[in-house]
């Protein structure tokens, strides 16, 4: 399980719709959820190849559930 944190835009690529406050983990393709999404960026996290995505409200509570990140304040 990987660490979350409070959406945070430094930590994303400038020009990205991550560091824009925008919510990548629902905007790739093929994301079967991503009618959930509600836009807005709260999380920042690790994907697995260590690149930093960012999270909607909807994502955070998808991500978690599937044990694939912390819930926020969980992490180190």
């Amino acid at each position: 399980m990987r660490p979350s944190h409070a959406y945070d835009p430094d930590l994303h690529d400038p020009g990205t719709p991550a560091a824009a406050g925008g919510c990548s983990h629902h905007g790739g393709q093929g994301q079967e959820d991503q009618d959930t999404c509600t836009g807005e960026a709260v999380v920042s996290f690790q994907d697995p190849h260590g690149d930093w995505q960012s999270g909607c409200a909807a994502a955070l509570e998808q991500l978690v559930a599937r044990g694939e990140i912390e819930p926020l304040g969980q992490g180190a």
